[in-house]
């Protein structure tokens, strides 16, 4: 018997279970043709008898389906007679609608019909009312006709009630006609109403006539009123016309009138000199003629005719509000025309102006007599005249300080300073052109003072053959001993004063690597031993009391008009300001202003230096700083006295404004300096820091640099001699070229190596700098000053000559001379080790420098 296939039915399980075989034979046999062939048999097999299965479950269900087959048409058929029922009601709710409206509709017609009844009902009540209301205005009519204005107003007010009582009918147009009529007829009574006023007030501008008309008067200027209406007077006409909302119009226009017609005219002058006259004849005012009488108090007087013209001829009912009107319009004309330009400016013109303000009030007091209103512009100027004869006067000085500080310019002048000081007889001249006057005895060719001890040349071998120079005692700087300082005796040195105004720490724009003055003037240098020792220490001085002289220090410099003229107007005002508080002013109006003119040198002063710069610079470009510093430093000097030399008691308080003007001048004197560093250290930029001095083209442009930079200084000499005291001249051009020397030290130490050939090089260029010590030989005795004005002076010489010494040299100088007076052992260290190779003897150097450190 053959063994069955175990593949199909595996197959047939895995079809219709998912159950996967567990025998590995039958899951790793071979599907052959054969098993391909039973395994279609079989499945079709089973698909039979799966169609078997499905019809015997048919037969068994199909009754439950006839049932839910049934039930499914049933629903169907309700869903569909549902449909046609709303459709049905939307149906319905439209035909509602639209009855609705019919409903509405007819409602409304119903209410139309209702009222047309009533008005039926009520239509012969309204027509006669109509007929009543327009027989009224028929009667209004006529009175406008023949001029009773009252009448026909009172008549047009009970046509008015009429009108408004008929309420059921306000929107038909009988009631708009009335409405209309009643316009026209207020508009043709406001016209009337007018013509009486113009009839009654007649101002006729081209003529210059303002009258005023009562009773009969209107016969000739309104023909057809009837005789009754003859005798309407202005009470009645400013009535009516307040009701019918005229009467402010009519008063505007008056008082345009009356001003055009004889106010105006009255206030102008004409070409002649010549104003007009104001005459007053019974109920009539013109102006007529001429006068030659420009004087304020006839038109004050005439204006005092006007006021009363207008007070006595006009009811209170129209004076009151025109004079609000017309009052402040003459008021401001009179006081721009007139009243300013009495404000005298001077002290001795005061008598005049009192009487004027006298006149002023008389004539605001006379308004206020007439029962008239709108004085208060005219009690306020003369209440407010003090502040507006100091306002002119402010005005004025401030215009005249401008216009001097731009046309003083053109006059200098040359001014000296005389300080008397006590000083040692054992100090030698030094002063830079002081002179000590003590009867006859010698005089001194210098203001400065030279060192308690002789200066001390150390010999010094240089390394290529070259000498050394002499090494100056004493190159620092005392300030107290400033040859510019104030004559004030208490007063702080010029750096200390610097620094108390204004935190400027730096007032007058030095370096911070220079160790100059705060100001540009002489100062003492301060002696010091030139047997220094090593260390850095320096023996303790046996104290004297030296013998002491009066010295009398004397400086020229060059100013210009301005301070002078600046004083005097200063003195203007304070001599005015105290004539004002005198007792021949005591009960003038004017006396308050006292106070006022204290207050004005101050607003000069700032005026003068809120334009001097412009003006200074602007004219005097190449001079004009420095102009600036020498002006405003000779005021704030020239205020300084005149306060002083005033009493103890006096009001006039300058501290405040000499301390602005000094620090004016220092800050002028600060740009200047500061732009004349910048320019020198431009051109000293050119030569490229110094590090090819020997390369051409670079040593050409080296030179160059430091010529073009030694010429600007000497330009710079040229252009403030004369202008600056010698004094300010020598210190301001020691400042310059500490700037210049001081930039070269720099350069230089920050070489690195310099070659024996670049020192040769930089030791000429060097020279060429030195040479501009000529600037600060004294003339007459022949003293080289540099070293006092030009603080790095001996620190450049010390530096030339390092550039050319051995190093024996530069040894005795740091251990037995003052080259560690101006190096520090650091800088001198760097020299070496740029300037020579390495060696044992440099070593030694530099160790013994080092050790010695700064003495």
């Amino acid at each position: 018997m053959a063994t069955a296939d175990p593949i199909p039915p595996a197959i047939l399980q895995y079809i219709s279970h998912n159950t996967y075989p567990d025998s590995e034979s039958v899951f790793s046999s071979t599907l052959t043709t054969p098993s391909i062939s039973t395994l279609l048999q079989e499945l079709h097999a089973a698909q039979d008898d799966v169609k078997n299965d499905i019809r015997t479950l048919s037969k068994a269900t199909a009754p439950d389906i006839d049932t839910w087959i049934s039930r499914a048409q049933a629903l169907q058929a309700d869903i569909l007679h549902s449909r046609d029922t709303a459709r049905a009601i939307v149906a319905e709710h439209e035909e509602g609608r639209q009855l609705k409206v019919q409903v509405e509709d007819a409602a409304s017609k119903v209410a139309l019909l209702e009222r047309e009844v009533g008005f039926e009902e009520t239509l012969s009540g309204t027509l006669e009312h109509i007929r009543y209301a327009n027989g009224v205005l028929d009667a209004v009519q006529d009175e406008a006709v023949k001029g009773n204005v009252e009448a026909a107003l009172e008549r047009l007010e009970t046509a008015q009630e009429s009108i408004d009582g008929l309420d059921d009918v306000r929107e038909t147009r009988a009631c708009g006609l009335l409405q209309g009529r009643v316009k026209q007829l207020r508009d043709s009574l406001a016209e009337t109403a007018t013509e009486f006023w113009n009839a009654l007030l007649d101002v006729r501008v081209e003529e210059k006539i303002v009258a005023v008309k009562r009773g009969g008067g209107l016969s000739s200027y309104v023909p057809d009123a009837a005789a009754d209406l003859l005798e309407t007077d202005l009470e009645d006409l400013v009535m009516a016309a307040q009701v019918l909302g005229i009467f402010d119009g009519l008063v505007l226009t008056l008082s345009r009138d009356v001003e055009r017609a004889v106010v105006r005219p009255r206030l102008l002058v004409d070409e002649d000199g010549q104003v007009v006259k104001v005459i007053f004849n019974a109920a009539e005012l013109s102006c007529a003629g001429k006068s030659d009488d420009t004087s304020l108090a006839a038109l004050l007087k005439d204006l005092e005719t006007i006021v009363t013209f207008l007070a006595t001829h006009l009811p209170a009912s129209i004076s009151l509000p025109l004079s609000d009107l017309l009052i402040p319009a003459l008021s401001t004309r009179l006081e721009d025309h007139w009243l300013e330009p009495a404000v005298p400016l001077d002290i001795s013109e005061m008598p005049a102006f009192q009487d004027t303000l006298a006149r002023v009030q008389h004539l605001a007091d006379h308004i206020d007599k007439c029962s008239l209103r709108g004085t208060k512009h005219l009690h306020d100027w003369v209440e407010g005249a003090p502040r507006t004869w100091l306002t002119k006067r402010r005005e004025a000085v401030l215009g005249e300080v401008r216009n001097l500080v731009f046309a003083g310019l053109g006059e200098t002048e040359v001014v000296e300073r005389v300080e008397t000081r006590m000083v040692a007889r054992e100090d030698h001249a030094a002063l830079g052109g002081g002179a000590i006057e003590e009867g006859g005895e010698e005089e001194w060719d210098s203001a400065w003072e030279e060192p308690a001890e002789e200066e001390k040349e150390i010999p010094v071998e240089g390394r290529h053959g070259s000498s050394i120079v002499a090494a100056a005692d004493g190159a620092e700087e005392d300030d107290e001993s400033s040859a510019w300082d104030t004559n004030d005796p208490d007063d702080k040195p010029a750096n200390e004063a610097a620094g108390d105004e204004e935190g400027e720490g730096d007032a007058w724009g030095w370096g911070d690597d220079e160790k100059a003055a705060a100001s540009p003037v002489a100062t003492k240098p301060t002696s010091q031993s030139s047997s220094a020792k090593p260390n850095g220490t320096t023996p303790t001085p046996t104290p004297t009391k030296p013998a002491e002289r009066e010295m009398t220090l004397r400086e020229t410099f060059t100013v210009t008009a301005i301070p002078s003229g600046i004083l005097t107007i200063i003195q203007t005002l304070i001599a005015d300001a105290q004539t004002l508080a005198g007792s021949a002013y005591a009960s003038s109006p004017i006396a308050p202003a006292a106070t006022g003119l204290y207050t004005l040198p101050t607003l000069a002063l700032a005026i003068y230096r809120a334009t001097a710069l412009t003006a200074y610079t602007t004219k005097l470009a190449a001079t004009g700083n420095m102009l600036i510093y020498n002006d405003a430093s000779h005021l704030s000097s020239l205020l300084r006295d005149w306060q002083n030399g005033e009493p103890e008691k006096s009001r006039l308080r300058l501290d405040g404004d000499v301390k602005a003007l000094e620090t004016f001048a220092k800050r002028a004197y600060s740009a200047e300096m500061e732009s004349q560093r910048t320019i020198l250290k431009d051109l000293l930029d050119g030569a490229g820091g110094f590090g090819n001095v020997t390369k051409p083209p670079f040593k050409a442009e080296c030179e160059s640099a430091v010529e073009q930079t030694v010429d600007r200084l000497r330009e710079v000499g040229k252009l403030w001699k004369g202008v600056l005291s010698d004094g300010a001249l020598l210190q301001s051009l020691g400042s310059l070229l500490a700037t210049v020397t001081g930039k070269m030290i720099a350069e230089i130490v920050d070489l690195g190596d310099i070659g024996e050939e670049d020192s040769h090089q930089l030791r000429k260029l060097m020279d060429v700098v030195s040479a501009a010590k000529d600037l600060f030989v004294q003339q007459g005795g022949g003293q080289d000053m540099t070293f006092i004005y030009c603080p790095n002076w001996l620190k450049f010489q010390y530096l030339a000559e390092i550039l050319e010494s051995s190093l024996a040299d530069i040894r005795y100088l740091w251990s037995e001379g003052e080259l560690s007076l101006e190096f520090e052992a650091e800088e001198v260290v760097e020299l070496i080790e740029g300037l020579f190779a390495e060696s044992e003897m440099r070593r030694r150097a530099i160790g013994e420098v080092r050790r010695g450190g700064r003495r």
